[in-house]
């Protein structure tokens, strides 16, 4: 039998008024083969009654509803998205770059991205030593008490909030807004649009601002990366491990394990639950309903993962273990990364490697994404911390901050 498998879970179009009979997993060989449905892995818990169940998956009904660790209150995933996705880029630690940090922002909901656009927010909770030109269309916030070390072009298209030193030796830096800077300003020349704060006693070097003002300058931690503030996605997905849809559709759990060759998971709406994905293969997983996926341990695969979700898809993908694709990694599509959400509890290396793409939401606390010869972004990235030899271009899609606008209240 060939190593190529085939896993889809058959999905009634949206508007087509499915039910639960019409969501089945079957697994098929190329050939045509099948093997019938995978065998039941959960007990199904659709987080409402069965009308409400299938008025969601034929697109009208509440959200996907994920269930807070240590209560049993419940979040909709959307709300959770908007309030945690808030920056283009939010690190733990400090940055360090070597080569240019560009950050801007678009709509998905209006049109396809335009460079340049307003807004994509950085915060930094340590300090930020740049290298290379550093452009942010929204506001920076620098944490760390080291403050900003630039290094050529600078640009800030809102606000900027330094809890340090502004230094270095930029060929021009400028902030649109205010700037309020909690230390000395040492650059050979700085444009400020709005209001430039210092303390009382800071040393300025030539500085052009609408009014300068001498008063405390209080620090900023701009990440919310305290253990109290964090999302507690391993709590969330050993909820999920017996609360998830699986035996609705007749989706094993190790549906994914061990794979050779390829194998794709097509999943319809609801939450489900996947011990691992493993193998010496590569793996898709596709997404056309609203959908939230909960993978208990580790994401190890030789060849390479693709994540496909296309409107009116969306994901919310929580991830127990570490991440380790030897091969491209391909997450969401550039015209909508707001609709990709992934949450990582891992500690490890997110590596980045040449071909893959990043069309999503990325928290990743406790983890450091290393990017090798530079990486374009379309969503936001919170992590621990970023490694990048090249450059780092992210593209925010504004329509994270609405992700809930479909939650019902209450």
């Amino acid at each position: 039998m060939s190593a190529r498998w085939h896993l889809a879970a058959a999905l009634a179009l949206a508007m087509s008024g499915c039910t639960r009979a019409d969501l089945v997993a079957i697994v098929t060989t190329p050939d045509g083969g099948g093997t019938g449905a995978s065998g039941d892995a959960g007990t199904q818990d659709g987080g409402g009654s069965p009308d409400d169940w299938e008025a969601y998956c034929a697109g009208r009904g509440p959200p996907i509803f994920v269930g807070e660790a240590e209560t049993d209150a419940h979040m909709c995933s959307g709300r959770l998205a908007e309030q945690t996705f808030r920056h283009a880029l939010c690190t733990c630690e400090g940055l360090s770059l070597g080569a240019s940090l560009d950050a801007d922002a678009f709509q998905s909901s209006e049109g396809a991205y335009q460079p340049g656009g307003a807004g994509g927010d950085v915060g930094v909770n340590g300090a930020l030593s740049a290298n290379d030109a550093v452009s942010v269309g929204g506001s920076l916030r620098v944490g760390g008490v080291g403050g900003l070390h630039l290094g050529r072009a600078f640009f800030v298209g809102e606000t900027l909030h330094s809890s340090g030193p502004l230094s270095g030796s930029p060929v021009s830096a400028s902030v649109l807004g205010d700037a309020r800077v909690r230390g000395d300003v040492s650059l050979p020349a700085f444009r400020v649009g709005g209001v430039l704060t210092v303390p009382e006693g800071a040393t300025l070097g030539p500085v052009a601002a609408a009014a300068v003002r001498r008063e405390p300058v209080d620090p900023v931690t701009p990440c919310a990366c305290d253990d109290a503030a964090q999302v507690d996605v391993a709590g969330l997905i050993a909820r999920h491990a017996h609360d998830n849809d699986n035996a609705a559709i007749g989706l094993d759990a190790a549906a994914l394990e061990g794979i050779e060759g390829e194998r794709s998971l097509t999943l319809p709406c609801g939450r489900f639950h996947l011990t691992r994905i493993t193998g010496t293969g590569r793996a898709t997983l596709t997404i056309r309903a609203r959908t939230a996926l909960f993978i208990e341990d580790i994401v190890d695969l030789a060849e390479g993962f693709t994540v496909d979700v296309q409107a009116p898809g969306e994901l919310d993908l929580f991830l127990g273990g570490s991440v380790a694709v030897a091969g491209p990694l391909s997450l969401g599509s550039t015209a909508t990364p707001s609709r990709v959400r992934v949450y990582v509890a891992g500690a490890s290396v997110l590596a980045l490697s040449a071909g893959s793409t990043l069309a999503g939401n990325l928290y990743a606390p406790h983890a450091t994404l290393s990017v090798s010869g530079g990486a374009e972004v379309f969503g936001s990235v919170f992590v621990r911390h970023v490694e990048a030899s090249g450059p780092l271009r992210l593209h925010y899609d504004a329509d994270i901050r609405d992700a809930g606008a479909a939650c019902s209240e209450g």
